[in-house]
């Protein structure tokens, strides 16, 4: 299963990857939680993303870009028909001094190809972006395919995952 791998704040990879999201005709999606701790589903664009990801979020961040646009709020974008199409992403919530990591990943072994292009085309972006960085690693691993937002490196602590304090930090190789 591959992995794209990246260390920026989901606040600014929203942006970051809007254009390829328009060009593939794509939809974000953001869980959260209500009050009564159901979940549901929120559509993100660059009008509403920032204040749908809001700050001090406390539990980990599940966002979805899928190839339809999903009118249901409680849509499972882990059923079998749904997944062929979606990518998942984990992670990126930010404080003023940590960063978590944003792991995405298509959810289908046998995902469509258009949302396998788009997969690709968020690597290869990240790959051709002189402001991210390429390698890292936490503790004695290195993790020599994963990115980093290079702005972050000198004002920012990179973690997996933002509440667990107990895992190595992350550091550019």
């Amino acid at each position: 299963m591959s992995y794209i791998n990246v260390i920026m704040p989901l606040v600014e990879f929203v942006p970051y990857i809007n254009d390829m999201v328009v060009k593939y005709d794509c939809v974000v999606y953001l869980r959260e939680k209500n009050t009564k701790d159901v979940l549901y589903t929120s559509k993100l664009n660059m009008e509403n993303y920032r204040s749908v990801i809001g700050d001090g979020i406390e539990d980990k961040l599940f966002f979805f870009v899928s190839l339809k646009d999903y009118n249901e709020a409680g849509i499972s974008f882990y059923d079998d028909e749904v997944c062929k199409g979606t990518i998942e992403g984990i992670g990126g919530r930010a404080n003023e001094n940590e960063v978590e990591l944003i792991s995405l990943r298509l959810i289908s072994k046998e995902a469509e190809g258009k949302i396998k292009r788009l997969f690709n085309a968020i690597r290869n972006k990240l790959k051709k972006d002189p402001t991210i960085g390429v390698g890292v690693q936490s503790g004695s691993s290195r993790y020599p395919k994963f990115f980093y937002q290079k702005s972050l490196t000198d004002n920012k602590v990179f973690k997996f995952d933002l509440n667990n304090d107990k895992m190595p930090v992350i550091k550019p190789l």
